[in-house]
């Protein structure tokens, strides 16, 4: 069977290089990376959630506030095909669309979305394409849910080869007051904040991956191999799989039979013994029916406690063998099935188990399953990908092809295109000609963005398209303004002579590299059109604004541009300078450039749609409760504006702690007679997040542009930020530049190393703490990009020091030892050994281990600490 609907991604690259003619395919098991091409079709999408190729070249996707776009591959035209009424607040919206394994036949599309009106439930219609619109509706299922606190959705339709429908459902439970662990809140009035009542219910279809055979009446039945039976009151039979957080996308091997989704996890970045595992994003399969843990359960089965929201107590961990789930929520069973473990898991830190991942905010995604014999077309994918299922994370950015074992378990993993930016990709399938195709979310939250699009990843098995590298030295100034242009780094991976042809206005200009002057004002659009000899090409065009001359910002700080410590007091300077508009004082007024200084726990701000290192920024939390029905961040709605509100309020004192108690407590009667409902689970600190977003619209300078600044603190990041946009000059754009420091902590973690050579990192299940392990003679490891000015000493933090170590520390760049100590094993170092060093400026250290005589592991290292020198 053709599978025209898929999600995931497509993954592999780096190879060897082979000899082969123009015409000839390559055949080589690991096809190179420079095979593989971006092709943007559109961009600029509101929110796009879903795709499906179909067979007819026609390419639709959803957006989450029910659009429905569709692109056409033969004629290039790009059109609004459709749209259905959606409840699209919180998370809700349009999620989902499957084309029928038949819709050559029958025409039939599935959709899945939150109905517009009172009613609180998720909708799986199927309807007829044609040409005009969709037509026809029939629901065969709704999911009942909640609308009155955010989070979570699922929405990913995927048919098997069997014809089977697959749907994935988010736990639709809040999680942001149960301080990043398992929302198990079972007090009265609590149960959008309980999990249990959903995922861990066998008589509720949220937090599911549903498996249903859809019949051609508009109805559905039950296939044989789901998790319950049809005549248990207390199960749902449609349930294939149960326990899962937010399962955004999902794939099902067309063979196998195997189903595959990545679940995104909880928030919270350390273990805590009262409460239970750190979070972690999962990559699951299932080979069968089963119960996948949430929100008993993370990962490998780690397990959380069962802990009351009302006393603050924690009663026993649960137990994966036999999960009970005694929830007051709970409709179905309490005995539930054995829990199954995820086949790939990591935390926002460093994954010991699957170091490949790396670190940082996560979004866990899976993609399809690749057979070349499904496809009939000379371009499809080469048989490398033939039985590998492509994971992916929306965050991260990386896609990997992976193989794997009868049980599911990854044996080999390759990166896909790894070299390439992605802009949170959303989703991708194969289409009918074995191409892979894909949406970019893009970077921004809940909005339209430019670098959202719909593009194909195309593979060329002969002669490839050449690669177009291009700069120009400027891309605004006065007139007349001097361009270089630099077209020279392109190249042809198949060494064809390249034809280059610039057209500028009416001229063209056929060189790779040339000076051009611009005598008139006014906006220009360059274009760069590169061919190869075989006739393929590639174009950019670029934008060139001559008569406004871009503003120039310079930040100055004292010392290291790298550590701050607490106590440290950086002198800062911030100096601004515009062609047109003069500089500070004499054209340019302190109050017309935002400098700021802000500390940050964690710089990533989470979002529940993808997460990244929780914050609890105040944009995210006006996303996730009930603001938005009221307030908009600029115009008219039944509330005032938040820039209103933050002009009202920008020098008033008192306004944090006014304004936070109001969101709390609730009120009326100062902006009109609609009154604001409170929000008494919030907490104060989120409560002032959210104030602090809203007071940040209308900004005003804390502190002078030159001066003295003490850090308070000893943790997170500091950020010393400058910007000016100056004046503009129509039709010309005004122009915004910044300048900024960030200075991150001096105790930074071993495990978070840049490079590394012959270690391991490890983490203690008891504390969570990760520590580098495995260290022998010869081991190193180190970090790029440090400053070390006014640094004297360097504290290693030792978990354990098992024989005596020379350990080296040295500019990584020139070989220089930067300094050296060494720890005997008979003084009983037990904590904190120093490394004195000699060392200006910015490089990359490494620190190296020796002692020629043992073999077995020297040393074990939790933290470096860079230590300034008395001043």
């Amino acid at each position: 069977m053709k599978k025209l609907v898929g999600l995931g991604i497509v993954a592999v690259a780096l190879a060897s290089c082979v000899k082969h003619t123009d015409e000839q395919k390559v055949v080589d098991d690991v096809p190179q990376a420079n095979r593989f091409e971006k092709e943007v079709f559109a961009s600029n999408l509101f929110e796009p959630t879903e795709l499906v190729v179909l067979p007819n070249d026609k390419i639709l996707f959803t957006q989450r506030r029910g659009g429905i776009k569709q692109y056409d591959l033969k004629t290039s035209e790009f059109t609004d095909y459709d749209s259905i009424p959606v409840f699209h607040e919180l998370e809700d919206g349009l999620m989902g669309i499957g084309a029928d394994p038949n819709f050559q036949q029958n025409r039939w599309l599935y959709l899945y979305y939150s109905v517009y009106g009172e009613r609180p439930v998720q909708a799986l219609s199927r309807f007829t394409y044609t040409s005009s619109g969709l037509k026809n509706e029939k629901v065969l299922l709704e999911v009942d849910v909640q609308r009155e606190e955010c989070c979570h959705t699922g929405g990913s339709i995927e048919f098997g080869g069997d014809g089977l429908l697959y749907l994935s459902t988010g736990d639709d439970t809040n999680p942001f007051n149960s301080d990043g662990f398992a929302p198990i809140d079972d007090r009265a009035g609590r149960a959008a904040w309980d999990a249990r009542r959903s995922s861990s219910n066998t008589n509720d279809l949220r937090g599911k991956i549903l498996r249903i055979k859809p019949e051609a009446n508009g109805t559905y039945s039950i296939p044989p191999g789901n998790l319950f039976e049809d005549d248990d009151p207390l199960t749902r039979p449609e349930i294939y799989v149960m326990g899962c957080r937010n399962p955004y996308r999902i794939a099902v091997d067309s063979k196998r039979g195997w189903l595959f989704w990545g679940d995104v996890g909880a928030d919270a970045q350390k273990a805590d013994e009262l409460r239970g595992p750190r979070g972690h994003d999962e990559f699951n399969v299932a080979l069968e029916a089963g119960y996948f843990g949430w929100p008993l359960f993370v990962g490998d089965n780690k397990a959380y406690r069962d802990y009351s929201f009302k006393t603050k107590k924690s009663g026993s961990s649960f137990d994966p063998k036999a999960p009970i789930n005694n929830s007051p929520n709970n409709t179905g069973i309490e005995k539930l099935p054995p829990a199954m473990p995820a086949k790939i898991f990591y935390p926002y830190a460093n994954s010991p188990e699957f170091p490949q991942v790396g670190n940082g905010g996560r979004n866990a995604m899976a993609g399809p399953v690749y057979y070349a014999d499904e496809y009939d077309s000379q371009d499809k994918y080469p048989d490398f990908f033939n039985g590998r299922v492509f994971f992916y994370d929306w965050i991260r950015g990386f896609i990997y092809s992976l193989d794997l074992d009868d049980q599911g378990n990854p044996i080999d993993w390759y990166p896909f295109m790894p070299d390439t930016k992605f802009n949170n990709l959303m989703d991708m399938t194969f289409g009918p000609d074995g191409q892979l195709y894909a949406i970019e979310y893009g970077t921004g939250w809940f909005t339209r963005n430019e670098d959202a699009r719909l593009l194909r990843i195309k593979y060329s098995g002969g002669n490839r398209p050449p690669v177009l590298e291009a700069s120009l030295s400027q891309t605004n100034g006065k007139a007349p303004l001097e361009v270089a242009f630099d077209a020279s780094g392109s190249l042809d991976y198949d060494g064809d002579k390249l034809t280059f042809i610039w057209k500028i206005d009416d001229e063209k200009i056929k060189e790779d590299k040339f000076t051009y002057t611009f005598d008139k004002e006014g906006i220009y659009y360059p274009e760069l059109i590169v061919r190869d000899q075989k006739g393929n090409k590639a174009r950019k065009q670029f934008v060139v604004e001559v008569g406004n001359k871009a503003p120039e910002v310079s930040l100055t700080i004292n010392g290291s541009q790298t550590f701050f410590w607490k106590g440290r007091k950086v002198v800062y300077d911030v100096q601004v300078s515009d062609a047109e508009d003069g500089s500070l004082g004499s054209g340019i007024e302190p109050t017309d450039v935002d400098f700021d200084i802000q500390h940050f726990q964690s710089l990533d701000k989470a979002e529940v749609l993808g997460h990244q290192k929780p914050v609890s920024g105040g944009l995210t939390l006006i996303n996730s409760l009930d603001c938005k029905g009221c307030h908009k961040i600029d115009g008219s709605s039944i509330g005032p504006s938040y820039t209103q509100v933050s002009d009202t309020y920008k020098n008033d004192a008192g306004a944090l702690n006014y304004l936070s108690y109001k969101i709390i407590n609730g009120g009326g009667g100062v902006w009109g007679e609609n009154m604001m409902s409170a929000h008494p689970e919030l907490s104060l600190e989120d409560a002032n997040s959210i104030v602090n977003y809203i007071l940040s619209l209308t900004h005003v300078n804390e502190y002078p542009l030159s001066g003295e600044y003490i850090i308070s603190k000893s943790t997170g990041q500091y950020l010393f930020s400058a910007s000016y946009k100056d004046k503009g000059k129509k039709p010309l754009s005004p122009v915004s530049r910044t300048s900024g420091i960030m200075l991150k902590s001096n105790v930074i973690e071993a495990s978070e190393f840049d490079f590394s050579e012959n270690v391991g990192v490890r983490v203690d299940e008891s504390t969570d703490v990760y520590y580098v392990k495995d260290i022998f003679d010869g081991s190193s490891f180190g970090f790029n990009d440090l400053d070390l000015t006014d640094i004297g000493v360097v504290k290693l933090k030792l978990r354990s020091l098992k024989k005596d170590v020379e350990v080296k520390l040295t500019n990584n760049k020139t070989g220089a030892v930067l300094g050296s100590v060494t720890l005997k094993k008979s003084n009983g170092i037990k904590c904190c050994s120093e490394i004195e060093i000699e060392a200006e400026g910015k490089t990359d250290i490494n620190l190296s281990f020796h002692n020629s005589e043992v073999e077995t592991e020297l040393i074990q290292i939790e933290t470096l600490q860079f230590i300034p020198k008395k001043q």
